[in-house]
């Protein structure tokens, strides 16, 4: 394909502090390579959604990229579903699940002739209360340290606030006593993810079978509550092999009610959004995303 001319930046400025050298770099060689560069700041949770709408509406950009973490990342999509630019990313965040899940790199060269020149594919998303996700819901565990974290230690530690954040809710015991219902089946559990893809909370496999390049969603449920298994769970994680575990139910998924306990704290693409109960569903629409050269779902 051409090279992309027109690159519009959209910043979280939180995660631009923490990568200034990355973001330049990546500035630069767009430059170098032909490209006007526009990069404008967000401001407030969901600024990102209204800034990458109004990008694709004025028309002059060949590609609105998120500069950030996969929260922003999220909310820059949620502005350009339907519309005809496509969605770039630029790595900054503290997990970066979707740039993993591209075999994407924090490089700088690697990011800027991506958004030049890499191919435009189709991605399918998830709906979580009539917004898309692209990546993960959590509900439980993850959910309430998302909620706990302190945007001030985030900005600070990266993510050892993630870690602190999860120490302290282990030392609570972790478990919730959590109702749903999965495509008509009630079921229960003690933490529960929904996945689109392959990865969680970094380079972990969850779901071997996931592709996001595909409609589809894999639900997760943990059946045991408590500190041990919560270890359980997490070293399984990292070896990836939580198919393996006995307590863990796993089922592909059109749509999941997350009743109750209300008021339960949720986790999307890394960022809070909200409490119990919740819907979520397998999205029926796509997004058009700039991959590397070499992606293969």
């Amino acid at each position: 394909m051409a090279l992309r001319r027109s690159v519009h930046i959209i910043l979280n400025p939180a995660a631009g502090a923490r990568r200034r050298g990355l973001l330049d770099a990546v500035v630069e060689r767009l430059k170098r390579g032909g490209a006007t560069v526009t990069l404008e700041l967000t401001e407030r949770a969901g600024h990102a959604t209204a800034l990458a709408r109004r990008a694709a509406e004025r028309g002059d950009a060949d590609v609105v990229v998120a500069a950030g973490g996969d929260g922003t990342i999220n909310e820059v999509a949620r502005g350009l579903l339907g519309q005809g630019v496509p969605l770039g990313i630029l790595p900054l965040g503290t997990a970066n699940v979707l740039a993993i899940e591209l075999g994407l790199r924090p490089r700088a060269v690697e990011v800027a002739d991506m958004l030049l020149s890499g191919p435009a594919h189709l991605v399918g998303t998830g709906v979580v209360d009539g917004e898309i996700f692209l990546m993960m819901v959590g509900i439980g565990f993850d959910g309430v340290v998302v909620h706990a974290i302190n945007p001030r230690l985030k900005r600070l530690w990266g993510k050892g606030a993630f870690v602190w954040a999860g120490v302290k809710e282990w030392l609570r015991g972790p478990g919730r006593d959590i109702r749903l219902v999965a495509d008509g089946r009630e079921k229960r559990a003690q933490w529960a993810i929904v996945v689109n893809g392959r990865y969680f909370a970094g380079p972990y496999v969850l779901s071997r079978e996931g592709d996001i390049s595909q409609p589809g969603l894999t639900l997760f449920l943990f059946k045991n509550g408590g500190r041990i298994a919560l270890v359980r769970y997490l070293i399984a994680l990292g070896l990836g092999r939580m198919a393996k575990l006995r307590d863990v139910e796993i089922l592909p998924a059109r749509q999941v009610r997350f009743l109750e306990p209300e008021g339960l704290e949720v986790e999307v693409d890394g960022d809070a959004r909200g409490n119990l109960p919740q819907t979520i569903e397998q999205g029926t629409r796509f997004l058009r995303l700039v991959v590397p050269q070499n992606w293969k779902p």
